[in-house]
């Protein structure tokens, strides 16, 4: 099995239009909304969908989150926001794994913002570039998140 370590790094995250479903509740909960906007909009979606946390700290059952698809050109549908979202510098990591395991991914990605004296900023992304399919589960193990963390 080959299993990649991935580093922390800076890097800047270019504005893009978005489609999104905010919510509170739990964070498996967005998989709701990314069915709503692959119903209603899925022609003018492209790209990996995403999360927006806007909470500084983990809160598993009430958080409030925004599931995220970017859109190749502006829409409307009710239910969802479609808007730009601005370009941010953030830190990232690559996660290589099961949602569970995220946790380890954080505490570095936050261990580099205070070594190098940033301020985080909310909201947080993860960006899922290899997850469950719509039918099929996939293996955890080869699950790919990027979070993103902006900073100021």
């Amino acid at each position: 099995m080959v299993t990649h370590t991935f580093e922390v790094e800076e890097k800047s995250v270019p504005a893009m239009l978005i489609a999104g479903v905010r919510m509170k509740g739990h964070y498996s909960d967005c998989g709701k909304g990314f069915a709503l906007i692959g119903r209603r909009l899925g022609r003018h979606l492209c790209g990996k969908p995403f999360n927006l946390y806007y909470d500084a700290c983990a809160r598993e059952g009430d958080a409030d989150l925004e599931a995220c698809v970017p859109m190749k050109r502006q829409a409307e549908a009710e239910g969802i926001s479609v808007r730009e979202l601005p370009g941010e510098r953030c830190v990232t990591l690559l996660h290589e794994g099961p949602y569970e395991t995220l946790g380890v991914s954080y505490e570095k990605v936050r261990a580099y913002i205070d070594a190098k004296r940033y301020t985080a900023k909310v909201p947080s992304r993860e960006v899922y570039h290899k997850g469950p399919g719509m039918i099929f589960r996939g293996n955890p193990k080869k699950y790919l998140t990027e979070i993103q963390i902006p900073i100021a």
